[in-house]
């Protein structure tokens, strides 16, 4: 299987998943009150669309973190739930990011706060659904069928990460270090912080996780560069062939790293796939 075989396959396991945990959620609200679905509903619509990236790399670092496990069925069926809570924490990092950045568009439709009105209550409604979506992916996780060691040692490594691209998003507020940025606000959060959230449900020793961590954190900085670029805000000396090839270089290290993250052929091609394909992406 390529990386494009493996992403597509799992983007529609991540959406039915999500759409599943979305609706139970939507349910419960109205016990509570008919009034706040109309909220609901455009947080709900606020997390359709994206590339699911995040998601299919908690899959991915899960199936190479169980090279050497033996994990049953029933509970192997429930990455696709931590995936899902993944993009859920994705999707309320973003309604938050938009209010901060004012960004009017997202996934090709209004904003979140944007959608619910754009002045001081839509900005506080949104608030509000952002960290409804935060807990609601921490209780997802938390009631998974993962054995509870893995489970507090997953929420505690997401604790830190969390709070990692909070200190990521404050230096990009007061326009810090575009590479300290990248490292915090992105590159741990959107690339190693799923890789080894996965590996580490499927059993992955310490110091094997500390090796994928690096190798996701340099693709994770080339992907922020990409971002950077994408956005034409690339602010690097040179412009934006410079920016290009700045990420280009930590990509070119990860790929020596291989060897350390997977004896598994098979599965060093996924990876190097995968790294490609979030530098060399056109959206």
């Amino acid at each position: 299987m390529d990386f494009e075989e493996f992403y597509q396959k799992n983007i529609t396991k991540i959406n039915e998943e999500l759409n599943k945990i979305l609706a139970v959620w939507r349910t419960e609200i109205s016990v509570i009150s008919n009034g706040l679905l109309p909220l609901v509903d455009k947080f709900i619509d606020s997390c359709r669309g994206g590339k699911r990236i995040r998601g299919m790399l908690v899959v991915l670092g899960y199936e190479i973190g169980k090279e050497s496990s033996v994990i049953s069925p029933q509970i192997e069926s429930s990455i696709i739930k931590i995936a899902a809570a993944y993009e859920i924490f994705h999707s309320a990092f973003l309604a938050h990011d938009d209010v901060i950045d004012q960004s009017e568009v997202r996934r090709g439709k209004p904003s979140l706060y944007k959608a619910l009105g754009a002045d001081h209550k839509g900005i506080s409604r949104t608030i509000c659904l952002g960290d409804g979506g935060f807990f609601l992916a921490t209780r997802i996780i938390a009631e998974s069928r993962f054995p509870d060691s893995k489970k507090n040692e997953v929420l505690k490594y997401l604790s830190g990460i969390l709070l990692n691209t909070a200190i990521g998003q404050m230096l990009d507020v007061e326009k810090g270090d575009s590479l300290v940025v990248a490292k915090y606000k992105t590159a741990q959060y959107s690339v190693s912080g799923p890789l080894v959230l996965g590996a580490t449900l499927a059993g992955a020793g310490e110091q094997w996780l500390k090796h994928l961590a690096k190798f996701g954190e340099k693709i994770g900085i080339a992907f922020q560069i990409k971002d950077d670029i994408l956005d034409n805000e690339a602010g690097w000396i040179g412009g934006m062939t410079a920016a290009q090839n700045e990420a280009d270089k930590y990509i070119s290290q990860t790929k020596k790293m291989l060897p350390e993250i997977t004896k598994d052929i098979k599965m060093r091609k996924l990876l190097q796939q995968m790294a490609e394909y979030l530098v060399e992406r056109t959206k």
